[in-house]
């Protein structure tokens, strides 16, 4: 049965009255009562007083008005704690850079006066999407909460159980038909554990596999990056040996391992945590590895993750940091992911050149950043692999794209939205979805189709 979820709720405070009604026009046209509900206040008081009534979702609201300004509104929301995206606006203003105290202020977004129609359809996708993956997370972790709620309730009434069948067995003896009744109930108890067990690594899977898509949806720039790595590392945990649970553990922080970038606060920290691959600086220059163990060790079943996301930026010389760790010390996680995703930075920024000579490169740092024997065995993976030849393919619009054919490139949204994979042949279906949804979210970047043989 699909979810239904109940409409946003959008404030406009504004005093200028056509302006209002145009916004509302623009909101209500473009997305339906259905899906955003638009309230109105005139004044920053009275859009608190509206505030504390129905709780928006996103807050428009104009930065001069008479009585209390919109920075004034947006540090109100703030100390009011509320869960709203705020959105401030203003004409230009040639003595104040009113974008930059809006940030300041606390506010999510800032607009120029006058408002055009994209620019805020746009900001409001945008948050309306990070509103739904939010919701989202905040579900599955409701669930994997309740799941391990009713798994302690299990193993308290089995203990209970056991006690209960201790006593029997003191005041009656144990005969073989109860001793056949009694395994037979811990044999159905035993499956109903890994019936148990098995929902929440499903449930488990699917939270990583969401975790995963929005570090995708923010790093456009580094796109299949993440899976690269952990496809790589999965290869070198096998060779060397480790245990199923091991590789798990090391695939998952594959995924995982670029999640604190999600959350720096500002645009020169994502730089920096961005510049892994760049030749003047070592993997060891960025800070999003504790960011990202920060975020990950409080969630149970994450702990091993978030221990191999720490140590990321460790050298087998002793030079790296967080901890100053050295050789085998370093948790050999850490070790096979730094390498896997050092190489795949440095194949993003020069895809012209061979997986050979990528790793000559990575040979002169071998023994000072990476571990003599995670690079043979990726050697290995590489070599396996091959440099693959992209088979011809040629350029076109979205709106010369046509049945029949077959895509050489991933599609992307304008918002960072992968709409079809690599290898998708088109339908008369498909294409009158990525029409409708050019529309709305338009279709930016080259689209490549193979050619015809």
């Amino acid at each position: 049965m699909a979810i239904t979820r109940p409409p946003k709720r959008f404030l406009s405070i504004d005093d200028d009255r056509t302006l209002q009604m145009i916004v509302k026009q623009i909101l209500t046209k473009s997305f339906g009562a259905e899906t955003l509900e638009v309230f109105q206040a005139s004044t920053g008081e009275e859009g608190l007083q509206v505030m504390r009534e129905i709780k928006p979702d996103i807050i428009l609201c104009d930065i001069h008005m008479p009585g209390m300004d919109g920075f004034e509104v947006c540090r109100n929301v703030r100390e009011l704690k509320l869960r709203s995206a705020v959105i401030l606006m203003s004409a230009y203003d040639a003595e104040q850079d009113n974008a930059i105290k809006a940030s300041e202020t606390g506010a999510d977004a800032y607009l120029s006066k006058p408002l055009k129609k994209g620019e805020l359809l746009f900001v409001v996708n945008f948050v309306m999407r990070l509103a739904h993956l939010n919701d989202s997370v905040f579900e599955k972790n409701k669930q994997l909460e309740s799941s391990l709620g009713q798994l302690k309730q299990f193993h308290q009434k089995l203990a209970s159980l056991n006690e209960e069948l201790r006593n029997d067995k003191r005041r009656l003896g144990v005969s073989l038909k109860e001793m056949t009744d009694l395994n037979q109930q811990l044999e159905s108890k035993n499956q109903q554990i890994s019936s148990m067990v098995e929902e929440l690594a499903d449930r488990f899977d699917s939270t990583e596999g969401l975790l995963a898509t929005i570090i995708e949806l923010h790093q456009t720039e580094h796109r299949g990056h993440s899976e690269r790595v952990a496809e790589m590392s999965i290869y070198i945990a096998e060779k060397i040996g480790l245990t199923d649970y091991q590789v798990r553990n090391v695939k998952s922080a594959a995924r995982l391992h670029e999640l604190g970038i999600v959350a720096l606060p500002t645009q020169e920290k994502r730089k920096e945590a961005l510049s892994e691959g760049d030749e003047k600086k070592s993997p060891s220059s960025t800070s999003h590895p504790l960011v990202g163990e920060m975020l990950l060790k409080e969630f149970p079943g994450f702990e091993l993750i978030a221990e191999i996301i720490r140590h990321l930026h460790e050298n087998v010389d002793g030079s790296g940091s967080p901890d100053g760790m050295y050789g085998d010390r370093i948790p050999v996680g850490s070790r096979i992911v730094c390498a896997t995703s050092y190489y795949d930075h440095l194949k993003m920024m020069s895809p012209d050149k061979s997986g050979a000579d990528i790793l000559a490169k990575m040979d002169e740092k071998t023994g000072i950043i990476f571990d003599e024997s995670i690079i043979a065995n990726l050697k290995e993976f590489v070599a396996s692999r091959g440099d693959v030849k992209e088979a011809p393919s040629m350029e076109c619009s979205v709106f010369a794209l046509a049945e029949g054919m077959e895509l050489a490139s991933d599609i992307f949204s304008e918002s960072g939205i992968n709409l079809l994979r690599k290898g998708t042949v088109l339908d008369q279906e498909t294409l009158g979805k990525i029409l409708r949804f050019h529309n709305v979210d338009p279709i930016t970047g080259i689209i490549k189709v193979k050619q015809p043989s």
